[in-house]
Order: structure tokens, then sequence, then C-alpha cells
């Protein structure tokens, strides 16, 4: 699986925030502390196995309510696909979207996942910088079981659950220990099972007593029994004592009932029936005699009212001038509203004009016409007169500044042409260097030759001391000879050759000397010029020149002064030309339009500004006037409408306005609609009248009906008779309702048996009543006494037993020894299931290492060997009694306490790297590592980016970091601006070269 995009809706800092993953397989993300690093790394995982409700509260932003994003994958066998996870959608599920335009759900994404979690997916392709400081701290055999367990299931939890396991064991149980849980658990179940043995011994007399106390507490009971049948007995005989004035009264009602006849024709409820028809028939009644009376009222009124109407035609003509008299009334508003608006107009035209005070009058403005086109002509002879007098002004002072840049060149040349030198003072100085120089040059030779001289001197002197020293020779020699061999010419030749030899020498002394001594006098040539006048002579001869270049120059400006002269008298005479045609320009605007004589041609433009407005107010106020007098007309014709309707209705108009005439019109149509209303109202009322005495009778019908049918049930003709005979079935009523009374008293005080019996006819005799009683009376009297004996005994052996119970200590011991083993119990299951937990790890971790781990160390020796440079080729897994060990390249091992703690911290991130790729085989996942480098030197650092560009060819690394170095030895990074605030919104990074 390769991440290709990450869209950030909102999570933690970052809102509306896209990161592009696809430059390359491996990919640098760099950023400061607190940028946001970790918040993207928690992102990935949150978009691919989601968090918990309270997780996502936690990385909600703080200004966005949207959390969420979509992250954009691609797998081999799918394409590309996106994942979208949003908290308010389906509880935070994923949807992801597919190339073929299909969605699928969380199962989905967790089918293409394999089953992987994600504490699985942060323990195998997962790490930080936080998960080596736990190790950083532990000694050597912790640290070589935490790697071990890394190298087992690519988390250091093995073996803090295996050290946990341990200690719980060590906490229940240990064979020969006193203070684990299960060792005093044993200890106290022997103490009282000790006691149990003790109690039991007094259980034997026990029993006996028990016994004994069983049998008197079922004598007892019957005896119970038997008196509570007797107070039954008893009870019965009193309620018959009762019930027998109860049933003399119903006797006496049966009597009572003989006297009247067995049917009595009445309706149900007669009586009740009959009041309430006549309670319901005389307001009826009532009521239509009112309605009777109102109709007859109503009529009359409104036949009055119909009496004081005019005629339909006086209402239709009135009703035709109020009509219009809106129309009248906006016209009378408008009217005033015209001529108020025509005053203020005059005024405000009036009062432009004197502000103006260019001669123009009202009635000018009427025949005042102002095309378009002026207001340009006039904006341009404005700017042309600016820029007319600008050029003027701008030629003075160019002028004023060419004479006096003139008089100051004038003044310059004739003092430097004063202060030159002249040709002979200027050829002196020049000869004077000049002669120096040969000086110089002859100085030179002279240096030249002397030291020539006394090289020349020096191989002489030598010459003349070699031909002296040979002569010296040849004349010993010679001497020699000539004594040896006798030979007188030999001692000649011998006087010759010294001879010639000092004379040689001499002669040569002697031309030397003269030499020497010629060289010496031509040293001393006179009228010899010094450096001090030579260096004087240059500076006045430079300084010549210099005034000779500026002279030039000042020439040469002089020369261009004039020539700017003769521009600027060019330029004038153009001026004038501009200036003459602008005059004919304005005097043409001047007879056009004369007004413009008394203004400056610079506020034409407002002037024309001012005019026009003056003018559109001008023709806004003919307009009005116009519209005022054709208004005026229409209420002419209105009023004169009016009067005539005033005089035919022969009422007074003289005195009255119009406002008040029409206020008469609309007050008669007023009058007309609210009698005409009136009327309406009777004729209505009437109508409702009428109908409800038709419903008032219809409603009596029903009622008379009803009294009929009651009369007839009853078969009597008056309504006297019919309560006559209603009150003789009241009574017999009364006295079947005293006898049913009676019989339910007697039900409820006798049994069934004894009340049918009493109904059929038994003969009862009080007498016989009470001496039943009363022998019933002595037998309950007898069985009391019983019980009392009985009971008397019981307490008895019950007193025997309180004291051999009053000690609980037997049951007490019991229910502890039941307590205390079943607390037993519950330690020995939980030590079993933590044995078993310990047993079952232990066979995992035999099963891993026998499987993956040859295959994990192998992979993690390579990756060691790189990071370390050849110094540690071979890596050594934990055996029984021995920590992981690492072989150098001299074959020494050292245990991982003696590596430093850079050197532990690249085994622990090789052996992280080995079972990613161990893993990757089945699970093709992005690697993330973040800063886990921090102990690294650059060459270690730039290994181990170098190994993970290489790993990223078969499976995707995303690493995070802070550290400078690291970026720079990176290729592809992904830079996290720092922002301060909480949340960091609408920003677009992608991978760039490093």
């Amino acid at each position: 699986m390769h991440i290709r995009q990450a869209i950030i809706y909102g999570f933690g800092k970052w809102v509306d925030y896209t990161i592009d993953f696809s430059a390359e397989n491996f990919l640098c993300i760099y950023g400061d502390n607190e940028a946001g690093k970790s918040s993207i790394q928690h992102f990935i995982t949150f978009m691919l196995f989601g968090l918990p409700p309270k997780k996502r509260a936690y990385y909600r932003p703080k200004t966005s309510g949207k959390m969420g994003g979509r992250l954009t994958v691609f797998e081999p066998d799918i394409g590309e696909f996106v994942i979208e996870r949003i908290d308010e959608v389906e509880n935070g599920a994923a949807s992801c979207y597919t190339p073929d335009g299909k969605t699928y759900h969380e199962t989905w994404l967790q089918e293409r996942l394999k089953g992987m979690t994600q504490a699985v997916y942060q323990s195998i392709f997962s790490f930080s910088a936080l998960d080596l400081v736990d190790i950083r701290k532990m000694k050597e055999a912790e640290l070589g079981e935490v790697l071990l367990g890394i190298g087992l299931t690519g988390s250091k939890n093995m073996y803090d659950i295996e050290k946990w396991l341990d200690t719980k064991i060590g906490e229940l149980f240990k064979p020969s220990g006193k203070k684990p849980e299960l060792n005093q658990q044993l200890a106290s179940l022997d103490d009282l099972f000790t006691s149990l043995q003790h109690y039991r011994k007094q259980e034997a007399a026990y029993k006996d007593k028990k016994a004994a106390m069983f049998a008197l507490t079922d004598d007892n009971r019957q005896l119970q029994a038997e008196l509570e049948h007797m107070n039954g007995i008893a009870f019965r005989i009193e309620k018959k004592q009762q019930a027998l004035p109860v049933f003399k009264a119903y006797q006496h009602e049966l009597e009572q009932l003989d006297n009247y006849p067995e049917h009595i024709p009445f309706p149900e409820n007669g009586i009740d029936r009959l009041e309430k028809l006549n309670e319901q028939l005389l307001p009826l009644k009532s009521e239509l005699a009112v309605l009777q009376h109102n109709g007859n009222t109503y009529a009359e009124k409104r036949d009055a009212i119909r009496s004081e109407l005019y005629d339909a035609a006086v209402y239709e003509r009135a009703e035709a001038i109020m009509e219009q008299k809106q129309a009248y009334m906006e016209a009378q508003k408008e009217i005033d509203r015209l001529r108020d608006s025509i005053r203020k107009l005059e005024l405000q035209i009036n009062t432009e004009l004197e502000q103006l005070n260019s001669g123009i009058s009202s009635e000018d403005l009427e025949t005042l016409h102002l095309p378009f086109h002026v207001e340009k002509t006039w904006n341009q002879l404005k700017i042309d007169m600016e820029q007319l007098t600008l050029t003027r002004n701008q030629l003075q002072e160019e002028l004023q500044q060419l004479t006096k840049n003139r008089d100051y060149l004038k003044a310059e040349q004739s003092k430097l042409s004063s202060s030159l030198l002249n040709e002979s003072q200027e050829n002196m100085l020049e000869e004077s260097i000049s002669h120096y120089e040969q000086q110089k040059y002859m100085e030179q030779e002279a240096v030249e030759q002397t030291v020539k001289w006394q090289r020349m001197k020096q191989k002489k002197e030598k010459s003349n001391i070699l031909w002296l020293g040979g002569s010296f020779a040849a004349a010993t020699l010679l001497g020699l000879f000539s004594v040896v061999l006798n030979q007188n010419f030999l001692l000649a030749l011998a006087v010759v050759s010294l001879v010639i030899g000092a004379g040689q020498w001499l002669s040569s002394k002697r031309n030397l000397q003269d030499i020497e001594k010629m060289l010496q006098t031509n040293e001393t040539a006179p009228n010899q010029v010094s450096i001090n006048d030579k260096l004087e002579a240059e500076r006045t001869i430079e300084a010549n020149h210099n005034k000779k270049r500026e002279l030039s120059s000042i020439n040469e400006q002089i020369r261009l002064n004039d020539t700017e002269f003769i521009k600027c008298e060019e330029k004038q005479h153009g001026l004038q030309v501009r200036e003459n045609r602008l005059n004919e320009q304005i005097r043409c605007q001047h007879k056009r339009y004369p007004f413009l004589m008394q203004i400056d041609i610079m506020y034409w433009s407002e002037l024309f500004h001012s005019l026009k407005q003056m003018v559109k107010l001008y023709r806004d106020k003919a307009e009005m006037k116009n519209q005022c007098e054709s208004l005026l007309e229409n209420t002419d014709q209105y009023a004169e409408m009016a009067n005539k309707f005033f005089h035919e209705m022969n009422w007074e108009s003289s005195n009255r306005s119009m406002e008040d005439k029409l206020l008469a019109i609309e007050k008669l149509l007023e009058n007309r609609r609210d009698r005409t209303a009136l009327i309406q109202q009777y004729e209505n009322w009437c109508e409702d009248n009428e109908h409800q005495q038709h419903n008032m009778k219809q409603k009596m019908l029903v009622y008379e009906q009803e009294l009929a049918h009651l009369l007839a049930i009853a078969e009597t003709e008056t309504e006297e008779d019919f309560l006559q005979k209603g009150k003789q079935l009241s009574d017999k009523q009364k006295h079947m309702n005293k006898m049913s009374e009676l019989s339910e008293q007697l039900s409820q005080m006798l049994r069934n048996e004894e009340y049918d019996a009493l109904l059929s006819g038994e003969n009862i005799e009080e007498s016989q009543l009470k001496h039943e009683y009363e022998q019933a009376a002595a037998k309950i009297k007898e069985l009391g006494q019983d019980i009392d004996t009985k009971r008397q005994q019981k307490a008895d052996v019950s007193a025997e037993l309180g004291m051999m119970e009053s000690s609980e200590s037997y049951s007490e011991a019991l229910h502890r020894f039941t307590v205390e083993r079943e607390k037993l119990n519950e330690l020995a299951g939980e030590w079993a299931v933590y044995k078993t937990a310990k047993e079952m790890l232990a066979e995992t971790k035999r099963n891993y290492r026998d499987k993956y781990l040859g295959k994990v160390i192998e992979k993690t020796s390579r990756y060691f060997q790189v990071l370390t440079g050849g110094v540690y080729p071979f890596i050594y897994p934990p055996s029984s009694d021995k920590p992981f060990r690492a072989e150098a390249y001299d074959g020494i091992r050292y245990s991982v306490d003696e590596l430093s703690q850079g050197t532990v911290d690249q085994l622990y991130v090789s052996l992280r790297m080995g079972i990613s790729e161990a893993m990757s085989e089945k699970h093709r996942l992005p690697f993330i590592i973040d800063d886990a480098f921090v102990h690294f030197d650059p060459t270690r650092t730039k290994r181990m980016i170098k190994l993970l560009s290489k790993l990223s060819a078969n499976q995707q690394i995303i690493l995070f970091t802070c550290k400078e170095d690291v970026r720079e030895s990176a290729g592809n990074v992904i830079s996290i601006p720092h922002v301060t605030g909480s949340n960091i919104s609408t920003s677009n990074f992608k991978a760039k070269q490093g």
C-alpha cells in the first residue's frame, strides 16, 4: 500500500491542509518542534484504523467544527482509491471510493489491511525517539529481553507483560514462601479445620435436645390447630346471634310488599323524565314568545330606515365625485409641491447667478446652449494655458541659469588663462626632468660599471696573484733543478721567471689604480638635479596640464552654454507662436460666450459645470410650470362638477371650501352605507328570527311527542294521574330495596348453607344458640391451658439449647472455613490463569524463535553492519544466560551494555527495520519513523538515509524530523512552516528536492 495524498479537513492544528506523498517512496517531512508533525502522523493512522470518540474529540480543531479528511492510497490489485473519515458521519467510520465508482465501508478497508490493527501497526511499522527512552534506562539482562521482545513481536510490551506475569505469579504462590496470598490462605485453612474438629464433638448431645424440641413443637402445633377450630365454631354461633334481629326485619318487609299489586305499568324513571321534559319545554315556550316579539320590532325599524334614503341616482353621482377625490387631493398636493419647488429653484438660480457675477441673467439661461464638447474645449484651453505658463516660467528660469553659468565659466576661463605657465617656463621644467632622467641613467650605468669593475678587479687581482705565485713557483723549481742539475741557465731562467712575474704583478696593480681613479672622477659630475627638484617640476607640469584640461572643459562648457542659449531662443519663439494660437482660441470663445470675458480662463471648467447645473435647474423649473398648469386645469373641472352637485342638492355652498364640500358628499355616502348596512342587518335579523322560531317549534314538537309517549306507557291521561302512579311504584321499590339490603347483610353474616337454611324456614331459637356458645367457650379454655403447659416445657428445652448455642464459635468457624476455602479456590484459579498465560507466552516466543528469529536477526545484522560502517558485522540474539551481543570486525564480541548509547539506538533501529521488512512481505504498509536518529553522528545519519532510500524501493517510508542534518541528507523533503496560532489552514505543500 502506497500513500499518495492526504487532505486534512480538520485535525489538531491542521485545517484545510493538503500534503502530496506521490513524489517518491522515501519522503522526509521536516519541521520545527510544535510544527504539527505528530498530528500528521496521527492523522494517517486515524484514516487507516479510526479513533474512539474521546480521541477524536482531543484532535478536533479549535477554529473549525469539521474533523476528518481524505487519504488517497494505491494498491496494485485495486489501483488508486480514497479513504474518507468525518467525525460527524457514521461515528467516524471509513468510506472508501474505488476507481470503478463504487463505495465501500469499514469492513472492506479492514480486509485490505488483512486484519492489521492500529496497535500492531504502530508496533511494527512505526517507531520514534520516545521508544528508546525506557531501553536506555534498563540493565543488561532487561535490555536483552526487551530487544528480543521487539524481535519477536515488533513491540517492547512483550518484556513488560512477561515481567508482570512473573510478579503476579510470585505474589500469589511460592512453594516455600509465607508472604504470598495462596501460602497465607492455606495456613489459615489449616487453623480453621482444627477448630471445627473440636466443635463437632459437642454435636451429639445437642442433637438429642434438638429432637425433643421438635416433638414439643409438633404437640403445640396440634393443640393450636384444635383451638383455632373451636374458636371458629364459637365465632359462627356468635354470628347467628347477630343475624337473628336482621332476619326478623326481613320478614316484616316481606309482609309489607304483599299489599302492592304484582305489576304496575310505568315507564322507567318516569317521574324524572317528566320533570326533565317540563324543564326543557317551559324555556322553549318562553323563548318562542320573545322571538315573535323581536321579529315584529325588526320589521318596523327596517321599513322606517328605508323611507329616509335618497334616490339611487343621487348616490351614484356622489360616488362618481368621490372616486375622483383622491386624484384631486393628490393633484392639489402636487401643485403645492411644484409651486414650492419652482420658488426654491428660482431662489437657487438667482443665488448662484449672483455668486458667479458673470453678467448672466435668468432669462439668458433659456437661450444658453452648452454642448458636451464645450467642457472638453474649455478644459483643454485651461490645460494649454497652464502648460504655457509653466513652460514660460521654466524657460525664464533656464535662461537665468544659463546666464549665471556663462558668467561663472567666463570668470573661471580668465582665472585659469592667467595662471598657466608660458612655453619657456614649461620647457625649462621639462629639461630639468629630462636632465634628472639622464643623470639617473648615468648613475645606474656608473653603478653597473662599478659592479663590473669590482668583479674584474677581483679577477685581475686573482690573476696577478696566480702570475706571481706561478713565477715564484717556476723560479723555485728552476732554482732547485739548477742546483740539482748544476745548470746555471736554469738559475738564470729562474731569475727571469721571477722578474717577469713581479713585473706583471706591479703593472696590473698600477693599471687597476688608474682605472679606479678615473671612475671616481666620473662620479662627481657638475650641475646635478636633485629628486626634490625633479618632483617639484613634475607637480608643476602636472598642475599646468590639469589647468589646461580644465580650461578646455570650461571652453567646451561655454560652447555648450551658447548652444543652449540658441535653443532657448528657439523655444521662446515657439512659445510665442503657441501663445498667439491660444489667444486666438480664447477670443473665439469670448465671441461665442461674451460672459467669459469677465472670468479667468482657469475657472472656465468650474463655470461650465455651474452653468450646466443652472441650465438644468431652469429647464426643470419650466417643466414644473407646465405640469402645474396641466394639474390646475384638471382640478378646476373637478371643482365645477362638485359645485354643480351642491346646487342640484340645494345645499349651501357660497362660504364653503372644496374640502368641506367633499367632506359633506363623503358624509352623505357614509350615511347611505351606514343605513344600508343597518337595513341589511335588520333583514338578517328578521331571517334569523324566523329560522329560530321554526327551530324552536321543531324542538318543542319532539318534547311534546315524548310527553305523550310517557302518559301512554303509564296508561294515564293527565300528568297528575301519572305522578300518583309513579309514587305507588316508588314505595313498592323502596320495600324491595330494603329486603335486598337485609338479605345482603344476612349473606355477609352467615355462610351459604346457613343463609339458605334460614331463608327456607329453619327455626332458630335464641336460647339454643346461647347454650351452644357456652359449651364452645369451655372447650376453648381447656385447650388454652394445655397449650400453656406445652409452651412451658418447650421453653425449658429451648433454654438448655440456648445455653449450648449462646456461643457462635462453631457456626462462625464453619462459615469462615467455607469463605476462606472459596477464596482459596479463586486465588488458585487466578494463579492457574497467570501460569498458563506465561507458559503460552513462552511457547509463543519459542515458536517465533524457531520460525522467524533467524530471518529477523539476519536482516538486523545486515542493517547494523551498514549503519556502523562494517564495525559490527554480526549480531547474536540472547540465549538463556547471555543478552544480545554484537561481534566487531576484529572478532571481539560485546554485550549491549558495553556499546555506546548511539550504537544501542542503531541496534534498536536495525531490529525495527528488520521486523518491518519481514512483516512487509505480507502487509505492504508504509513505514513511519519519527526522529529516531537523535544519537546518530552525521556519518551514520547519512548511512541511515541511504539505507532507507534503498529499502523504499519495496516499501514506502515516511520520515518525520526536526533535525537540519537529516533534512539535508534526505532527497525529497516536505517542509512544514512553523505557525504560532492554534490552527494552520488553507495550505498546500509538495515534496521538494533537497
